[in-house]
């Protein structure tokens, strides 16, 4: 009987260890995980904070001329997979006297400056002037768009 009571003890110990260490690679994993979130939340804040300054230095909400007025935005996306922050500038200009408007917008790599695309819409005309991402031609602002999604999105 002492024996076997020697074996539930063994058994019961060994059974105790394993859940602790299942328990202890849970929370370990679970730590783990956690840290590369927390790192891209805190990349993605720093690019919303970047593309929000630079559109307050450089930007004005509205600028009103004597032909009319053009309104600018922007949208950003920091792109873990490239580990870029994009900075997309929008601008559409109203004209007064012939009741056009047109759209500029460019796709900036925001710390390299570096423009990844170009789409600018003619106030008659019903294909863009522009209408370039990356080298490649495109014949519509939602065909520019798409061409925008590996850059605007993950």
């Amino acid at each position: 009987m002492l024996l076997r009571s020697n074996a539930l003890v063994v058994a019961r110990l060994r059974l105790w260890r394993i859940s602790v260490a299942i328990a202890g690679l849970l929370c370990f994993s679970t730590n783990i995980s956690a840290q590369p979130n927390k790192k891209l939340y805190e990349l993605q804040e720093r690019c919303g904070k970047r593309a929000a300054e630079v559109f307050a230095l450089e930007y004005s909400s509205v600028a009103d001329s004597k032909d009319g007025q053009t309104l600018f935005n922007y949208e950003n996306h920091y792109s873990a997979r490239l580990n870029k922050c994009f900075f997309l500038e929008i601008a559409i200009s109203y004209e007064k006297e012939k009741s056009t408007s047109s759209k500029i917008m460019r796709l900036f790599d925001l710390n390299e400056n570096k423009v990844y695309g170009t789409f600018v819409s003619g106030p008659t005309e019903s294909t863009p002037v522009t209408c370039v991402v990356r080298g490649k031609d495109c014949q519509s602002e939602s065909e520019w768009r798409q061409l925008l999604k590996p850059f605007m999105e993950d």
